[in-house]
């Protein structure tokens, strides 16, 4: 909210109601299963919906704000660091366009983003993954601030708004991410749109690649299931494979997007790590006493 506040950025009071009262009712279904009629797999399946809910809004929020603050745009250095990659946007992009069975794949998998985020806490609560699913949910926070705040100071608009690309580009094709994305990014900057409609929200956050940071951490959710782990590495290598072009981000979005994602895995196995070793210091098993 303060965020909100200094920025003069905000939600339509209907949207953020709707969002809180979700929120309210998960967090009070979780509180039912965990004291009224304990089940451990439904109190952590909700309360985790909970918390995904809240971290997807805050993603979505703060990258509007922080786009209103209208740094300089960086849309020249990233697309020199593709060059110097050897990659070539609009070659990839007619590739795609003489391809569009190929196309309609890589669509199908850049937007099973969300479904895929909503599925896995389900997947790890019915199997008892719990420690697994926490650390799934702990880098996912701790990538979405740092993705939020990064994309804030460096923003961009894309290859598809930097290189003037434009429908007659790719007549055989739609891309998976609509152009109103730039719009919204162009009015936040300008300081024409103050009030955010969760209907027509987009991602706007360029670098690093927020849906690469997803798709790491759902592989890496995923293979915490045993009969899922295959399904989220396939899936998931085919929503990389989309990102670039599909998703209109330069190379160097997925390879950043790619390390912060492992990072924040990492780091929340540490956090976990060290929060348990907290608790047992703080609450030490009690030792069976000796038979007299």
């Amino acid at each position: 909210m303060a965020i909100w506040s200094a920025t003069g950025v905000g939600l339509k009071a209907g949207d953020l109601l709707v969002i809180l009262g979700v929120v309210a009712s998960l967090l009070a279904i979780s509180a039912f299963y965990s004291q009224r009629r304990p089940d451990e797999r439904l109190a952590r399946l909700t309360r985790a919906m909970a918390e995904l809910l809240l971290l997807i809004f805050m993603v979505g929020s703060l990258s509007y704000s922080g786009t209103s603050l209208a740094m300089p745009l960086r849309d020249e250095w990233f697309q020199a660091m593709d060059v110097a990659l050897g990659f070539d946007w609009r070659f990839w992009l007619s590739v795609l366009d003489a391809n569009p069975a190929i196309h309609e794949v890589l669509v199908l998998a850049y937007h099973s983003m969300l479904p895929q985020t909503a599925l896995l806490p389900i997947v790890l609560a019915a199997i008892g993954a719990h420690r697994h699913l926490d650390r799934f949910l702990l880098s996912y926070a701790l990538a979405a601030i740092v993705t939020v705040a990064i994309a804030t100071l460096l923003p961009a608009l894309s290859p598809v708004v930097h290189l003037g690309i434009t429908p007659a580009d790719h007549p055989n094709i739609v891309l998976a991410v609509p152009l109103e994305f730039a719009q919204h990014a162009q009015a936040l900057r300008e300081g024409s749109m103050k009030l955010v409609d969760l209907d027509g929200a987009q991602g706007l956050v360029t670098f690093p690649s927020f849906h690469t940071v997803s798709a790491v951490l759902l592989m890496l959710g995923f293979w915490g299931a045993p009969y899922w782990r295959w399904f989220g590495v396939g899936l998931n290598a085919l929503m990389l494979v989309a990102i670039p072009i599909e998703g209109s981000h330069y190379l160097v979005d997925v390879i950043a997007g790619a390390a912060l994602a492992v990072a924040a895995w990492g780091a929340a196995k540490w956090l976990l790590a060290r929060e348990r070793q907290r608790a047992a210091s703080a609450y030490p098993a009690i030792a069976p006493v000796a038979a007299v």
